[in-house]
């Protein structure tokens, strides 16, 4: 964002914040969080950390974020890897082609691209 755009830049990361603790509030001990986040009824899937995880690391990037948040997105990161089967996919997402059940996806396999590239981006 251009500097002279402070008072939506300042709008922009108060959402950012608002989504991400809402989020964390109920991220489970193993980094994880269940499909519908607050029911824990639902089934533990993964590309929500991984969205999450992605977000902290780019705006980490950018100094909109505190680095308190660096750990909650590497015990998701670390969660999401106790994920990937023996052939490289990220497993317990919500899975094609309904995405209503822990499964696989290539939306799964795109998050976890995208939440490792800005993690290098990060921490090098």
């Amino acid at each position: 964002m251009p500097a002279e755009m402070k008072r939506e830049r300042k709008k922009l990361i108060g959402y950012i914040k608002e989504v991400l603790d809402g989020c964390l509030r109920y991220q489970r001990k193993d980094g994880l969080f269940h499909d519908v986040v607050d029911k824990p009824e639902t089934f533990v899937e993964t590309n929500l950390a991984q969205m999450l995880a992605y977000t902290i690391y780019r705006n980490l990037k950018l100094g909109w974020l505190d680095r308190k948040y660096l750990e909650k997105a590497e015990l998701m990161r670390a969660a999401v890897h106790r994920k990937i089967d023996p052939l490289g996919y990220v497993t317990d997402v919500c899975g094609s082609p309904l995405f209503n059940s822990p499964g696989v996806a290539t939306e799964g396999q795109a998050f976890f691209l995208l939440m490792e590239t800005a993690r290098q981006d990060l921490l090098g």
